[in-house]
């Protein structure tokens, strides 16, 4: 049986996507390698935390 894709697994491929277009910008245009690294890590970060915010606000309203 295949596994089930959610949502969350759809964000996560996302942020992966964005941190290594994020990483091969800084690379074209010159940016030093930890540098570029550290933005990439940066936008996987900025993914989760707004991703987790959202969930959090989501949880209230099925509490009713």
């Amino acid at each position: 049986m295949a596994p089930r894709l959610t949502i969350h697994h759809a964000v996560a491929v996302l942020a992966v996507v964005l941190a290594l277009a994020v990483f091969q910008m800084m690379n074209r245009m010159g940016v030093p390698g930890k540098i570029a690294w550290g933005s990439a890590i940066l936008s996987i970060l900025v993914v989760a935390i707004f991703w987790s915010a959202t969930n959090l606000g989501a949880d209230d309203e099925d509490d009713e």
